[in-house]
């Protein structure tokens, strides 16, 4: 897609004619290549916006302008001090245009979350295909699951390690004995809680499934209504 749909040409005019003196020394003063290196220059970073391509001119100045001191510094007839000024100048560029990269990153990433956004807001919603989705399935809770297993692991090591001999070298004190204790009989009582209650779920469940499958009976009175003659 070419530049001069994207962005006002008058912008993109007076951005290429600033580019033109980076590549005019290159192409051997011709005004008419400069500009076509500068306008294909700019095409290589995808822009779309004013905003975009005046970061890609940027870009490309301050990476040219590097290049050019750095050239200019490994001249050996420059002194010392003006060796480290380009180096220096050089270095100072190509910072800049690490900015303006960022920048332009930025804003190209920016832009095209919001044409992915807009694409999926026109996109047909996929419930329509299936109308009765099915229900989520439940998960166990597993951060519950892996602090209960801890738990018991704990407490199994400690009361192992309590009733051997020479256990002060795993340096287990009465009250670490008694707390794993305490542990692993709240371990069982909630076992056999949850017993409990997985029972009594299983009684209600078969009960509305028994009252479900009952035939329906016609009272007394009604049979007898029915029955007697007008």
């Amino acid at each position: 897609m070419s530049l001069s749909t994207l962005v006002t040409p008058a912008i993109l005019d007076k951005v290429i004619g600033d580019l033109v003196p980076v590549f005019l020394t290159s192409v051997g003063g011709d005004l008419i290549a400069a500009r076509n290196a500068a306008g294909s220059m700019l095409a290589a970073y995808d822009v779309e916006t004013e905003e975009e391509l005046r970061l890609a001119a940027e870009i490309t100045s301050f990476g040219f302008g590097a290049l050019d001191a750095l050239g200019k510094s490994m001249n050996p007839d420059l002194p010392l001090n003006a060796v480290l000024r380009l180096r220096g100048c050089a270095n100072s560029l190509q910072r800049s245009k690490h900015q303006c990269q960022r920048a332009l990153d930025a804003l190209r990433k920016r832009r095209r979350l919001a044409a992915v956004t807009a694409a999926e807001a026109l996109a047909p919603s996929p419930a329509s295909d299936n109308p009765d989705p099915a229900p989520p399935v439940a998960t166990p809770d597993r951060p519950g699951i892996d602090k209960a297993l801890g738990l018991i692991e704990f407490a199994r090591e400690a009361l192992e390690a309590s009733g051997k001999k020479g256990v002060q070298s795993w340096g287990l004190s009465r009250q670490k004995r008694r707390a794993a204790e305490r542990i692993a009989e709240n371990f069982k009582r909630n076992q056999a809680e949850h017993a409990r209650r997985e029972a009594l779920r299983d009684e209600e469940q078969a009960s509305v499934a028994t009252i479900e499958t009952m035939p329906t009976v016609m009272p007394v009175a009604a049979l007898s209504q029915s029955a007697s003659p007008v």
